[in-house]
Order: C-alpha cells, then structure tokens, then sequence
C-alpha cells in the first residue's frame, strides 16, 4: 500500500506516545507497526539513541502500510533491531517495542515536538534500557572496539574492587607507566582505529546525553553486529582522564565527553540546568541549535515553564528567554562567559552559524565549527566534587570582582536590551593581541614561548611604578587567570612555577633581557632575584595554565596602570566595568545610548577600586554614571 508520509500520525492524546512494535518477519517490507499508549502504562519498552543524519532523508520504510522516508543509517539500524527482535539475545526482556524519536513523534508537527520533548525523561527513565545504534561497522571498528577490552583489563588489574572511576588515584601521564601498562605502543594501528571510532558522530549529540543517562539498566552499544555494554566505556574512558591519556593528540577528545556523561549517569542529585549547559556546549552538537537548551531539560533539576520546550520560539528568542530565567533565579553572570560578542570576535566567528541578529550580551550556546581545543577557555567553574550534593555553576572562591553586591536586572520593552546595574573602573589604554582568527591551538602553544616574551616586554612599562617583586606577580596571575587550584598548586607553589617560567624566558630572550635592564635599578638585581626565588618551581605548571587562558584573548593594559586579559576583539578606550553577580570584570564599549558587551576579563579588579558606581533611578552613587542619562548599564546589539 503506498499513502503519503504525513498521514502515518494521529494526534496523540495527552501524555500519550507512540511505540514501535517489531516486525520480526524479515522478508516483510513493512517494519512494523506504530501502537499509541498512555505512556505510564505502556508494555515493557526500549528506547533507541541513534544520530540523526546530516544528510537527505532518501531512505523510504514501510510502517503499518504507510511509507516514511529516514536516513539510510537509521534504517540500517532498524534492519538491526528486527534482527535482534527475531533471534534469542542476551535482552531481557525480548526486544519487542521500541520508542525511536526521529519516527514515533511528528517531527512536522512543531505542538507535538514540544509536547513530546518534554516526556523525554520519562519515556527514556521508563524504558527497560537505552539501545545505542552507532551504525554499520568498519573493517577498523573491532580493533578499535579490542583496545577498548584492553584499556578495561589494564583498570581492572590495577583496581579489581573500586566501585566508582572517582576512586581512581589522579597522576599525570608518564611514557614509563604507558609501557609498563601493557597498553599498545602508539605506533600501533589499535590508536588510530580507537580514534577513528570515537570519531563517529553519535558521541557528539547533545540529545545523547540524557538519553544515556536515564537508561534505568546499563545502555547497551550496537555497532553493526556487535552489542557491547556502556560501563566497559565508561570505565576505559575514566582511567584514561586519570591517568592523563586524554590530554595526549593520540587519544579521541569524544572520551571525555563518555566520562562527562558517566559523572551524570552516577550522580545521586540532579544537575540544574545551568550547569548542565555548562558541561556540554563545546562537546556536543544539536541540528536545531535550541536543543542545545531542550536536550537537557529531561535531566535538569528544574523544569519551570518560562524554560518549558517551544519549538515556535526561534532560536534568539529561545535563548533569551533562559537567559533572563538564569538571570533573575540564580543571580550569577557565570552564563556571559559565552556571550555573542562583538562582530570582531574570534569566538563568535569560530561558529557555524553567525547569527548576526543576536545582541552582544546574549549568551551564544550554538555549535562550534572547530573543536574544543580551539575555543577560548572560559573563567567560570562548574563545583563539583561530591555527587550526592547539588552542582553550582559560579565562579572561583577567589574570583570576587563585584564582592557580595546582588545583580539586579532591571525590565525593558525592548527585548534585545539588557539593563542592569553596575560601575566603572577603568578604560583600556594599550593592547597586545595574543592570537588572530587564523591560529590554533596547536599552533599557540609551540609559539607560546615567543608569544609571551612579546607580552612581558610590553608589561614592563609598569615597572616604573611597580617594585619588580610586585610586578612579577600581578604578571603570573593575570597571564594565569589566578587558576593556580586547577593544577592543585597552591599560590605560592605556582608563584614559584611562573618565576621559573620567567628566568627561563628572560635568559633565552636578549631583547627581554635588555628590557628588564632599563628597569632594573642594581645592575643584575633582577635575575638574581629570579633565580633564587624559583629554585624549586615548576615552570611547565605555569606554561600550562597560562596557555590555557591567554589562548583566544588579548593582553592589555589600563588607564590606571593594571594588567588584565580579555576577549580579542578588546579594543582601547574599552571600558572595564564591575557588575554585581560576576566574578570578574567585563569588558564593555559604548555605542550610541548603549553599550556593546565585549566579554569577561581575568580577575584582578574588585568593588573598592576606584570604579564610579550606577543605579537604575538616574541617580549616582559616589561617582559618574555608567550608561545613558539614567545611569544604568542598557546593553543593546
């Protein structure tokens, strides 16, 4: 029988769906049939996680008689789990129905979409277990999947009795322990094959995540006639993070992105929506770029309905709905790490889409056209560290810009203007540009060296204000972004470290040297004090985390005489501005009655400084305004 696609849907009754059942005749075009249920009362059921395709939908199947046309991976996958549904497996119970999101919703239909989005949690919580269909197999796929087996016999012989991947000691990896492991050289094919694997697109879906991490019994993986169990993964994937492997070029960066989805899956309180953002905007990629939100709310801690799915709201309006939502709930501008920006922002052009109608401020969460390595590293911190208790997004203990002052967002008719409250302290007056469009990561880092004499020597300046003690460590923590914790240093471990850095640098760099000495007011005072206050530092712990955080942004200099770093695209007479709920400062720049939002900056500015303070009544508070007349701070595009 062959009827036009768009009549294989009824209107589904509340809090009803659609299931799958199998048809296990294989010589039957038909695939089965759709059986509409209340979905607390529904049979035992799986749930299917598969990639949506990129590519046309040219793939026509039969259900109940009616053609629907799919990705041809999807009726791969399909054909796979008729199999499975006709022969004897290990599935108990027997694979009969099945929920797939791509067939059993009305994907044309924008009510039902987000009338369904928002059972996601209780269908995939409800199912027996998560399938996971990554597609037909490659010649490569068992090898990779060997090395796999390998890596979990390497764990399980060093720690047969540990119950969770966070009992795992942390170290750094070391060629030594890599040999005595046992594990592959990395000459052989096992790596690349592993990579190749890890490179399929299912491990970079937003929707993945809670479809895993609801599965109430341990996902299973199929990978074309293979099944393998998600905790084998999982594992692999924690002891590689551990033991530093997922640090290494060699190793697939989609591991990290199982572990991430491991700490979930075991975490006994819920992750507010916030934080679930947080953790998967890089690593994961939606086709609608507002799943980016509605992906996750099924594991989110909160489901109010200003942020309930609302597939006729487009994507800006999307995101600012949640964005205002954070705002106003939370009281943290931890979410403006990934703000639009300006048009000349690196971040903003490293996207694949420009979306050239969002504000400035508005918090961008669409997919990057490069990957993770390649994006500007944010301030902010996820606090984690016992899951059984609640996960904030903020900022480090340490990161007080604004203090214990409160964020205060103040109504606006115009929805592509934000106005909140805050003060001034300081303007930009120089600027060093750290890295352009065209440099990776990569690329920065084997140029570091190079990259952060030419910064020293402009910051040198100051040392005709500054005692060259004083100097030094206002230099290591800006260029550091005082994140010395995330090396478990402590301070004056990781002020040693930069001093290392620094002797080596100036001894390696003549020009540098003769720069120090313009300054320096005894004649060697400098390098001997270097020396002797850095003998037992570490100068690749600094290295690291100050190529961590100067990649992507600019080195400047103020009006006042700090050192800072901020968003490439900073320019001078940019204005450094503190707002009540940031840990840092921000980086603004006026345009017309308002102001564009440039980005954060490091630390190194607190309440207290200086600034000239605003409110919203129009009227100053110990210093000129900041913004139109009124004074508020109204950030337009």
């Amino acid at each position: 029988m062959s009827i036009e696609q768009n009549t294989v849907y009824s209107t589904l009754l509340p809090r009803h769906i659609r299931l799958l059942r199998l048809n296990t005749n294989g010589l039957d075009t038909d695939i089965g049939v759709f059986e509409e249920t209340e979905l607390r009362a529904a049979s035992p059921f799986y749930a299917l996680s598969h990639s949506w395709s990129e590519f046309a939908h040219d793939t026509s199947i039969q259900i109940g008689g009616y053609k629907h046309n799919v990705s041809s991976q999807l009726a791969d996958g399909i054909g796979r789990l008729r199999a499975l549904a006709s022969h004897a497996t290990s599935l108990d119970p027997p694979l009969n129905l099945i929920w797939i999101d791509s067939i059993c919703v009305n994907q044309n239909c924008t009510t039902e979409r987000s009338s369904q989005v928002s059972l996601m949690r209780e269908i995939y919580s409800g199912a027996v277990r998560t399938l996971i269909w990554l597609g037909p197999s490659i010649d490569s796929s068992m090898l990779g999947w060997d090395l796999v087996d390998r890596i979990y016999q390497v764990f399980r012989a060093h720690y047969p009795d540990l119950s969770s991947p966070e009992e795992i000691p942390l170290r750094t990896y070391s060629d030594s322990f890599h040999q005595a492991s046992g594990l592959p050289d990395w000459t052989s094919p096992s790596w690349r094959a592993l990579f190749q694997l890890f490179q399929l697109r299912w491990f970079t879906r937003i929707w993945v995540v809670q479809e895993t991490v609801l599965s109430p019994q341990d996902p299973i993986i199929v990978h074309g006639d293979k099944l393998y169990p998600w905790h084998r993964v999982e594992w692999a994937a924690s002891w590689m993070r551990r033991n530093g492997y997922l640090r290494l070029h060699q190793t697939p960066s989609a591991l990290l992105h199982i572990d991430n989805i491991g700490y979930l899956r075991r975490a006994r309180a819920k992750w507010p929506l916030v934080a679930l953002m947080s953790i998967t905007q890089n690593k994961f990629h939606a086709t609608d770029q507002r799943d980016k939100i509605y992906a996750l709310l099924g594991l989110a801690a909160e489901t109010p309905r200003e942020i309930l799915p609302d597939y006729s709201l487009d994507i800006k309006q999307a995101y600012q709905k949640v964005t205002r939502y954070f705002l106003e709930h939370d009281g943290s501008l931890s979410i403006f790490t990934r703000s639009h920006g300006t048009n000349g922002s690196l971040s903003k052009r490293r996207r694949k889409d420009h979306f050239e109608d969002f504000p400035s401020w508005l918090p961008n969460w669409s997919d990057f056209a490069v990957d993770d390595s390649n994006i500007r590293k944010s301030f902010s911190w996820l606090h984690y560290s016992d899951n059984k208790k609640p996960v904030c997004l903020g900022f480090p203990e340490h990161y007080v810009a604004a203090g214990n002052l409160s964020l205060k967002v103040h109504v606006t008719e115009d929805s592509d203007v934000l106005c909140l409250d805050g003060m001034r302290v300081d303007k930009i007056s120089q600027i060093t540009s750290m890295s352009d469009e065209k440099i990776l990561r990569s690329d920065f880092d084997r140029n570091f060296a190079s990259i952060i004499a030419r910064v020293c020597a402009v910051a040198t300046a100051l040392l005709i204000e500054k005692k060259i003690e004083t100097w030094s460590m206002q230099f290591i923590q800006t260029t550091a972004a005082e994140q010395q914790r995330l090396g478990g240093r402590s301070w004056m471990q990781f002020f040693e470290d930069g001093l290392a850095y620094l002797y080596q640098l100036v001894l390696a760099n003549e020009k540098l040297m003769a720069t120090f000495a313009l300054y320096d007011s005894e004649d060697g005072h400098f390098l001997q004090w270097l020396k002797a206050s850095s003998e037992n530092g570490e100068p690749e712990q600094y290295a690291a985390l100050a190529r961590n955080f100067c990649y992507g942004r600019c080195f400047f200099i103020t009006s006042a005489g700090r050192m800072g770093i901020g968003p490439s695209d900073s320019k001078v007479n940019d204005t450094v501005a503190i707002i009540p709920g940031g840990g840092v400062p921000y980086i603004i720049r006026p345009e017309a009655d308002d102001w564009l939002f440039v980005g954060e900056s490091g630390p190194g500015f607190e309440v207290g400084d200086g600034g000239s303070t605003c409110g919203a009544d129009g009227e100053e508070n110990g210093g000129q305004g900041l913004g139109e007349e009124h004074g508020s701070l109204a950030w337009g595009k």
